[in-house]
């Protein structure tokens, strides 16, 4: 017999997100995100669903934004 614990069940951290959002996520422009990929700051990855699409690692976004919060304090 299972029992179904809906309280323990954790949604899994996401991995992924699209350059917008991560502009979004990190409150600058696109002008910026464009600056910061361009220089090589941020990787880029092809959607596999849609090659007009970018899609960056959510924990390499998390970090600038970590990074960016130290220097702004």
């Amino acid at each position: 017999m299972k029992i179904w614990m809906e309280d323990t069940m954790q949604q899994p951290a996401k991995k992924w997100m699209t350059t917008t959002e991560a502009t979004a996520f990190l409150g600058v422009s696109t002008k910026t995100m464009s600056r910061l990929i361009r220089e090589g700051i941020i990787e880029t990855h092809g959607h596999p669903l849609d090659r007009r699409k970018k899609l960056v690692r959510f924990a390499d976004i998390a970090s600038l934004k970590e990074a960016a919060d130290k220097v702004a304090a």
